[in-house]
């Protein structure tokens, strides 16, 4: 028997004959006095026991989280094997596990785990580098300078520049290079404040899809798949090739020895078309050019290892793949950008891509995934997306003999040349820095909080577990405007401005909902025959001054607030795109409220027919009673 137990009830056994005693004696002075006492010492007693109890089980229980000081002072070294700990998430769980991610530290919380668990730790991404889309929008170097000592900062290791049409094309590929493109010696100057801060650069160039900013002009027209679309080259053009050469050239000429160039080859919608190509196997002509094109690399700059994107790998044979030496050639960069990323990269891609190549990559997202028109990204999904990367790439990992090279988190700046901006840098930061943070630990949670506060200068406005208990409240701030509004960080002022404008604009939206479309006084009918009632009008209009003062109130602080990141057209851009539309609508709405409350008199119904409806096959005439033969 347990001898805690046996001490228990010898221990009862005797207070109760000492109880028996008092009673018979009905000594009830000394009966209470001996009550209290034994009382004393049964709660003594109990507490000794427990102490026992727990230090006999000791080595079977661990903490579940470490305290967040203890993260915080510690976050150097090797991360929490519990807590950091990555999981594939089920579907139906995407919405709840950032608030189980979330849960405070608690020191005295304690879990039992098995062996395994204890060996585990957090898988961390070899490499982390964060790209850069430089596509018609380049952020000046000022601004640069600040935002590569962050990236190293959080824990990345490296850029993905994407030049397009920024980089000082030259010679023949002069037409490419826009007019407000980088100059050869702020190139120079952007590798060089890279280098500082221990960044290594892999430029991105495309070499098949995605050259719209460089076939898009009369001197390369000619070099299309497909002429009525500029997006991708025609492989059997010796032209081409010839094209893709100088490109490389100038790249490499001015990044020197890098280890690393990324050709592009993603999304290549036109191939097979045209009529030299229509002979071929679009596999063939997918692989034989990216064959080209990665050798011309590998002779060019021996050290240099081509990285292609892998989407149009997925469906082919490994046969194929092998046929071609692509797995010798280039290494490939698996990029899934929503929160599902087996649904996309199945496990038989997996077993295919594990035969063919030794290494390989995969691409996240921090912002410019979700939208083509959004200004903020949503870092929930984001996280999401990043969190579920580390675990499959855990899970992956040993398939490859030299495993992972690592992580690149993409942050598109348009969908293609053509589409307007997206979410620009600075409204991007913290987006940027979370899911950084995330793959530099394996994981994210609290213990992480104060690096993160202490990294966006937050100082007093961070938050803090201990006062409200709340860390990225995911949920009810996907935008993380309520948590980082108030931080220093590069860019902040533009962040905080978003979240003023994103409020103004569902007020628009409103107005624009009731007076078009919800209620009867202010429709394109109404405006088309000038027929509506003045009162209504004037209630419709109620709050339109208010939004439009709004509006206009906003122009001046953003065209501030990005001076210092932008160039003037990159700016006029932004608002062009984002602020103007609404202006120009409200305007026109008053306009139009104007013009109905004109009106003194009015006609009496039917009112005239709109002669455009001829041109949909509206007639004037009355049609003809339908037949009721057969009836």
């Amino acid at each position: 028997m347990d001898p805690i137990i046996t001490l228990w009830k010898n221990t009862i056994t005797s207070y109760a004959g000492w109880f028996t005693n008092s009673l018979r004696r009905r000594r009830s002075i000394l009966f209470g006095l001996i009550l209290s006492i034994l009382l004393f010492v049964v709660c003594v007693q109990y507490n000794t026991s427990n102490d026992i109890g727990i230090q006999s089980i000791q080595n079977t229980l661990v903490m579940s989280e470490f305290d967040a000081d203890e993260q915080s002072s510690n976050k150097h070294q090797s991360p929490a094997p519990i807590s950091g700990t990555v999981r594939k998430m089920n579907k139906e769980e995407d919405v709840n596990f950032i608030e189980e991610l979330q849960q405070p530290a608690r020191k005295s919380r304690r879990i039992q785990i098995n062996s395994e668990q204890q060996q585990s730790l957090p898988y961390v991404p070899p490499q982390r580098l964060v790209h850069i889309d430089f596509k018609g929008a380049p952020p000046k170097l000022l601004y640069l300078q600040k935002l590569f000592p962050l990236i190293k900062r959080f824990g990345g290791t490296g850029l993905l520049l994407e030049w397009e049409d920024m980089f000082p094309w030259s010679g023949n590929l002069s037409p490419i290079a826009a007019s407000n493109a980088y100059s050869k010696a702020e190139i120079r100057e952007i590798l060089k404040m890279a280098a500082v801060n221990g960044l290594e650069v892999i430029p991105l160039i495309q070499t098949f899809g995605h050259v719209e900013f460089a076939l898009k002009l009369p001197d390369f027209a000619h070099l299309r798949e497909v002429q009525e679309s500029p997006q991708a080259l025609c492989p059997s053009f010796n032209a081409s090739m010839k094209f893709v050469e100088q490109m490389v050239d100038q790249i490499l000429e001015i990044h020197g020895n890098v280890n690393y160039l990324h050709i592009g080859c993603d999304e290549v919608f036109h191939m097979g078309e045209c009529f030299r190509c229509r002979s071929k196997a679009r596999e063939d002509l997918f692989l034989s050019h990216v064959k080209q094109v990665a050798t011309y690399v590998r002779t060019k700059s021996p050290n240099t290892i081509p990285i292609i994107w892998d989407d149009m790998l997925r469906h082919l044979p490994v046969a194929t793949m092998q046929l071609y030496d692509i797995g010798k050639l280039v290494e490939p960069m698996v990029w899934v950008y929503a929160e599902d990323v087996y649904r996309f990269v199945m496990q038989n891609v997996w077993e295919k891509y594990q035969i063919v190549f030794p290494n390989a990559w995969t691409a996240s997202a921090f912002k410019g995934a979700f939208g083509e028109t959004l200004y903020i990204p949503n870092v929930k999904r984001h996280l999401e997306n990043n969190l579920n990367w580390l675990q499959l790439m855990s899970n992956e990992n040993s398939r490859f003999t030299g495993g992972f090279k690592g992580i690149v988190i993409t942050g598109w700046q348009r969908y293609d040349h053509f589409a307007v901006l997206c979410e620009v840098l600075p409204s991007s930061i913290p987006s940027m820095v979370v899911n950084l943070l995330a793959t530099t630990n394996g994981y994210m949670n609290q213990s992480l909080q104060t690096e993160l506060n202490e990294g966006l200068n937050c100082g007093i406005f961070g938050h803090n577990n201990e006062y409200d208990g709340d860390f990225l409240n995911l949920n009810n701030d996907p935008h993380l405007w309520d948590q980082f509004s108030r931080c220093t960080f590069p860019g902040n002022t533009f962040f905080r401005l978003l979240y003023r404008l994103h409020t103004i604009e569902i007020d628009y939206n409103d107005f624009i909902l009731v007076t078009k479309k919800n209620r009867g006084w202010m429709t394109s009918y109404n405006v088309e025959h000038e027929f509506s009632s003045p009162l209504r009008v004037d209630e419709l209009m109620n709050d339109h001054s208010r939004i439009y003062r709004s509006l206009l109130s906003m122009v001046r602080p953003f065209q501030e607030s990005m001076t210092g990141i932008f160039d003037k057209y990159t700016i006029s851009e932004w608002i062009e795109q984002r602020i103007y539309p609404m202006i120009r609508e409200l305007e026109k709405i008053h306009s139009e409220a104007r013009e109905l409350k004109s009106k003194k008199t009015w006609p009496k119904r039917p009112l005239p027919m709109l002669k455009e409806l001829l041109r949909i096959g509206v007639t004037e005439r009355e049609l003809s009673t339908p037949s009721n033969d057969g009836i």
